[in-house]
């Protein structure tokens, strides 16, 4: 059975009932059954972040907001293992917002947004998923690539086309502000150096804390869990553990790194004739979605990438199913399908297409099409699950 939600935060300072097994101040125990790798995608989560911070710290060192194009070749060429230095912070970067994904709809579709605290947590973590993708987009602009500047200047339009754009354009001018500065390239990437290293860092460690604090509020979401089951204290077999797999995940993208060190693509500026500049791939769906036919308002695609924020943002308030299981709450389910086809197609429509708009039927089938393709299976497996349920209860007849 589901928890129900607790909506005042006041009642968070107060102190519960310690859980059986753990220590009065420790964290929660877990079960044998969460020490399921895919329970700990939150600790992946984690390392990414604690190794991000620390090759950033170092990184910080060297590089120079004057001259952003040169610094980072110096890195990579005259820094001692600056190369994997750089090309592991990179690749920990994919790492972190491929991971952040699989953590975000993991949680969706177990309905992991309900219960007493997690309802916050669940928004907590919407704004950590948005300010991870921020985080790692202002990183890859620093280099001051040709990509970098063009991803500049996607943000910038996608800054001025959003709702705040709209509703209130001052506003966007003085975020566009807070980002570029005065449009020098000293000023510019000083600010995106800044908010990236720093300000945005700092909230996405704030916003972590809390989502982690609330995580122990409230503990791993298992309805199917007995209250009698057997808990292993967090100490010493939990951190062991975190630990472990925290290690052999640094290991992997330290191989990947110094196996498949990344080159710098052109600096801005530089002839590029004959190469088509590609946003990073978590970046696509937003450089897509500027071709993408608007309703009206020559916003292009922009507003549904808001819609379906707010839409996951909401998820607690909306999901109104009493059963726990993905086929028992399909319209959630459906939405969950529809936003990952979605951004995947739009990505891979970027990748085929890129700068080239697209006419408003053809964005109404892509749309239809892909509701189609996410409704259908989700009730079919539903009505399937069912079926199979009802020959099981005759055969046992």
């Amino acid at each position: 059975m589901a928890e129900k939600n607790e909506y005042n935060p006041l009642n968070l300072t107060k102190q519960e009932e310690a859980q059986k097994g753990a220590y009065s101040i420790s964290f929660l125990p877990v079960t044998r059954k969460e020490l399921r790798i895919d329970y700990w995608t939150g600790a992946f989560l984690a390392t990414a972040l604690i190794y991000q911070i620390a090759t950033g710290i170092l990184l910080a060192y060297y590089y120079e907001p004057g001259s952003p194009y040169s610094s980072t070749l110096m890195i990579m060429g005259v820094v001692p293992f600056g190369e994997v230095l750089l090309t592991s912070h990179l690749f920990m970067a994919y790492a972190m917002v491929a991971m952040v994904y699989i953590h975000m709809f993991r949680q969706y579709f177990i309905g992991a947004y309900r219960g007493k605290w997690r309802w916050l947590q669940w928004i907590i973590g919407v704004i950590i998923f948005l300010l991870v993708n921020t985080i790692a987009a202002m990183g890859y602009m620093l280099t001051y690539s040709v990509q970098s500047v063009l991803g500049l200047h996607v943000s910038e339009i996608l800054l001025q086309r959003s709702i705040i754009g709209r509703l209130a354009p001052g506003l966007a001018g003085w975020l566009t502000s807070v980002i570029v500065g005065n449009g020098t390239t000293v000023q510019s990437w000083q600010h995106l150096l800044i908010l990236h290293a720093a300000i945005l860092s700092i909230i996405l460690l704030i916003l972590v804390f809390i989502h982690f604090f609330l995580y122990e509020k409230s503990g791993p979401y298992d309805p199917s869990a007995h209250a009698d089951e057997e808990k292993i204290p967090w100490f010493p077999m939990n951190l062991l553990y975190t630990a472990f797999i925290g290690m052999i995940f640094v290991a992997g993208i330290l191989i990947a790194s110094a196996l498949m060190p990344q080159g710098l693509p052109p600096a801005y500026g530089q002839l590029v004739y004959g190469t088509t500049p590609f946003p990073d791939w978590y970046e696509m769906p937003v450089y897509k979605l500027m071709d993408v036919a608007g309703f009206g308002l020559s916003t292009g695609g922009v507003p549904l990438v808001f819609a379906l924020l707010l839409f996951l943002m909401l998820v607690p308030f909306i999901d109104r199913y009493r059963d726990n299981g993905p086929l028992e709450r399909p319209m959630i389910t459906f939405m969950g399908v529809f936003i990952i086809l979605f951004w995947l197609v739009v990505g891979l429509w970027g990748y085929a297409q890129p700068g080239l708009s697209q006419t408003r039927p053809l964005t109404l089938f892509m749309l239809y099409a892909l509701t189609f393709c996410s409704l259908v299976p989700v009730y079919a497996m539903r009505h399937a699950k069912r079926d199979l349920g009802a020959m099981a209860v005759k055969r046992n007849e």
